[in-house]
């Protein structure tokens, strides 16, 4: 086995690993060899919201020509750990039943990132995801539990975790509200085939409540993703909570993007809010997967 820097000429190779290995993992579809080849190649990274992965390369295990994992690394700031210098670990696969290709690729990345003096190391965190894996504020899935199982092994802890639902063929009718409001609903084309859309609802003027749902196409170019909307976002502010606003804004929404054509519905919550879990698996969905992001600390 050997672990080498990612070329051009194993980008059709390294797209089938990658199709295979998260062929299980949900809302997770087959990516073309030019959209992964072209992240691989990439040296930065910039996110949606200017933080920049700098200095990124990609390390592969390979053995008599067959592709059993790969690893892509660089040192990005992390607002939420405060933290400017950090090594980050965009995204390792292995083969299952391969576990040392995992471990020399986890050492080999460790190696290369030290060259930075990072602050800590963090795996798979949100802000660095790909695009077409999973859905957004995805973190590292169960569905590739080896894969976390050789992080916990190597020193890595559970840090952030991001909890998905999901409501396959929903059926909602909207409710009545009982507190006097205004509503605004706003869509906004994307990079799926159907728009995405932000409901407001204001009581006396002021913004009381928001649900935002994007096309699962802004994940995704596959077809089957077009038919999935993600709830991005639902808040209402704390002194309507508990009043049904946050119910009456789900479901009209569902409802709006039903009528042009959305089938699927999904939404994720933070793994400690059990608050919103308990009332979004009342509400129609079921639990679909477990993410998780990993941090080390002693390097």
């Amino acid at each position: 086995m050997e672990i080498l820097e990612y070329t051009p000429e194993m980008q059709r190779h390294a797209t089938q690993f990658y199709n295979n290995l998260t062929v299980n993992v949900p809302h997770c579809y087959p990516v073309s060899e030019d959209e992964l080849g072209e992240v691989l190649q990439n040296t930065t990274y910039k996110t949606e919201d200017k933080k920049v992965l700098q200095s990124q390369t990609t390390f592969v295990a390979r053995e008599q020509g067959t592709i059993s994992g790969f690893i892509q690394v660089g040192i990005g700031p992390d607002e939420e750990l405060n933290k400017n210098n950090i090594g980050i670990i965009r995204f390792l696969g292995y083969q299952p039943g391969e576990r040392r290709a995992g471990q020399a690729l986890l050492e080999k990345a460790e190696s290369y990132l030290s060259t930075y003096n990072p602050e800590l190391i963090v795996a798979l965190p949100q802000d660095y995801r790909y695009r077409f894996y999973h859905f957004g504020h995805a973190y590292l899935s169960d569905a590739l539990g080896h894969v976390q199982a050789l992080l916990g092994y190597n020193g890595y802890q559970r840090r952030f975790g991001e909890v998905f639902l999901a409501w396959e063929n929903y059926t909602v009718t909207p409710i009545q509200l009982a507190i006097p409001i205004e509503l605004t609903v706003e869509w906004k084309p994307g990079r799926g085939e159907r728009p995405n859309c932000t409901v407001q609802t204001f009581h006396d003027g002021t913004e009381v409540g928001i649900c935002n749902s994007v096309s699962g196409g802004e994940f995704s170019d596959h077809p089957d993703a077009q038919d999935w909307l993600h709830t991005m976002w639902l808040g209402i502010k704390d002194e309507f909570q508990g009043r049904g606003l946050g119910r009456y804004l789900l479901q009209y929404i569902l409802h709006e993007m039903h009528n042009i054509g959305y089938r699927h519905a999904l939404i994720s919550t933070s793994w400690d809010n059990y608050r919103a879990a308990l009332f979004y698996s009342n509400f129609g969905y079921q639990v679909t997967d477990w993410t998780y992001g990993y941090l080390k600390t002693e390097l």
